[in-house]
């Protein structure tokens, strides 16, 4: 999966938001204030096409103490967010 490219990851200067551009405001009329762990996957899906399984590993890698499921749990819950509102591509 990739970040659909009608949607724009802006720095506030307070924090990052996901923002729709292009054909995309025509669906979606809001804003995505984002975390840092949700603006790395965005970062992250904006780069390159990405797998579930390689985002989680890219995070196990950085957080190696942390709980693998939890994590998995956690991205997952995210990118299914962002499918909802067609953030991303498959």
């Amino acid at each position: 999966m990739r970040l659909n490219e009608n949607f724009l990851i802006h720095d506030t200067g307070n924090g990052e938001i996901l923002i729709a551009v292009g054909e995309e405001t025509k669906k979606f009329h809001g804003i995505v204030k984002l975390n840092s762990t949700g603006a790395e996957i965005c970062h992250l899906l904006e780069k390159s096409d990405m797998s579930l399984d390689e985002v989680c590993k890219h995070f196990y890698e950085i957080c190696p103490d942390d709980d693998k499921e939890m994590i998995k749990k956690g991205v997952s819950d995210f990118i299914d967010q962002l499918k909802k509102i067609n953030a991303v591509k498959l």
